[in-house]
């Protein structure tokens, strides 16, 4: 009697073991996707089983999770419905283990702010730059930074030239979103952002970098980092780090290190 109720106890605990690595978290979403069965829209915290079926509504949206032991995974569709152009998909046949490995700058020991040609190029995230709104850049003083020499923007829109100058608190950049908008799009594709200098009555500007913006908001930032931080079994913050770098250099793109101290902590 014994023996059997030792099996029935280790089954038991092998089915709970399979059901809480089934769960998996999502963690961003780009785009409309809902839920086969119900037609509610997917949002950051809702908990996927591997028996859910998406929708995904868009052509362009991304989906991307994290299992408490598995990790972080991207959801692909791979099958379209039939007489629509939407794509749709089961969870447990479209998993793809996000791979990607970026790199965190070091953070200084004594920080004496950001050099923005180093802090708005990006090869690596072919220059996708992630600008929190409101959130403060700290930028070197070496740049100086007052209402006589400042950082502004510069894009296109149908050929024609917009100029933005950045928000500056002493030696703070803050961006916003009406730093971007126009009237044909929201964020531009591509800007550059300049910096202009006034010595002895004598003006000059020269572009510091060329990038993609993708902006998001602090609080949109702020609930995926604590999602990640409390879903995630990883104990070791070096690598829980790590997966938090790679959750927003592949979703969004990169982010300074000291910048991103402020939503994870440390």
């Amino acid at each position: 009697m014994k023996y059997f109720f030792s099996i029935f106890i280790i089954i038991f605990c092998m089915s709970a073991t399979v059901l809480k690595t089934e769960k998996y978290y999502v963690t961003f979403v780009k785009g409309k996707v809902v839920f086969e069965m119900t037609k509610k829209q997917l949002k950051v915290g809702d908990v996927l089983s591997s028996e859910d079926r998406l929708v995904f509504v868009e052509k362009t949206a991304k989906v991307s999770c994290i299992n408490p032991t598995k990790g972080r995974f991207d959801i692909n569709p791979n099958l379209t419905k039939a007489k629509s152009s939407e794509l749709f998909t089961i969870i447990k046949a479209s998993l793809v283990p996000s791979v990607s490995k970026y790199k965190l700058s070091t953070r200084s020991i004594i920080f004496d702010g950001n050099d923005p040609y180093n802090y708005f190029a990006s090869p690596e995230t072919q220059n996708r730059i992630l600008i929190v709104e409101q959130s403060p850049i700290v930028i070197k003083s070496t740049f100086k930074m007052d209402e006589n020499n400042f950082f502004f923007l510069q894009f296109k829109v149908k050929e024609k030239i917009q100029t933005r100058k950045i928000q500056q608190n002493g030696q703070q950049l803050i961006f916003s979103k009406s730093n971007f908008a126009n009237d044909h799009s929201n964020v531009p594709e591509s800007v550059s952002i300049c910096y202009q200098t006034n010595e002895n009555g004598k003006t000059k500007s020269a572009v510091i970098a060329e990038f993609l913006p993708v902006l998001a908001t602090s609080e949109e930032i702020t609930n995926q980092v604590n999602l990640i931080k409390n879903v995630s079994e990883q104990k070791d913050r070096k690598k829980l780090k790590s997966d938090i770098v790679n959750h927003l250099f592949v979703n969004y793109g990169k982010i300074g290190a000291e910048e991103l101290s402020t939503f994870i902590g440390y």
